[in-house]
């Protein structure tokens, strides 16, 4: 008879090849949602939350304040558009060293 490795887990009883294929479905599964957040418009405060990689404190705050741009149809729930949210993150772009270099040299040549 050929022993399989069994591992006790939260009171059930699941081998080890188990554990294995539910972790990879898990990790398909991730990554599907995250797929989906590429092809929706509207997102809802939890998607939006994982879609920014905040936690829920920071993006209340940011609400609170108008700091991002959101939705309240209701006036209850929150609602942001992806398209806003991509181009919020992409403001205040920082200049690399080489485009400073280049900002600099179009200066002096107009003095």
């Amino acid at each position: 008879m050929e022993k399989k490795n069994v591992e006790d887990v939260g009171g059930s009883t699941m081998c080890s090849a188990c554990l294995l294929k539910l972790s990879y479905i898990i990790e398909r599964m991730e990554k599907i949602e995250s797929a989906l957040y590429c092809i929706k418009g509207t997102l809802n405060f939890k998607e939006a939350r994982e879609y920014l990689d905040l936690s829920n404190s920071q993006l209340y705050k940011l609400t609170r304040n108008g700091d991002i741009p959101y939705y309240k149809p209701t006036g209850k729930l929150i609602y942001f558009n992806k398209q806003e949210l991509d181009e919020w993150v992409c403001r205040n772009h920082s200049e690399t060293n080489a485009e400073c270099g280049r900002i600099k040299e179009k200066d002096s040549n107009h003095d």
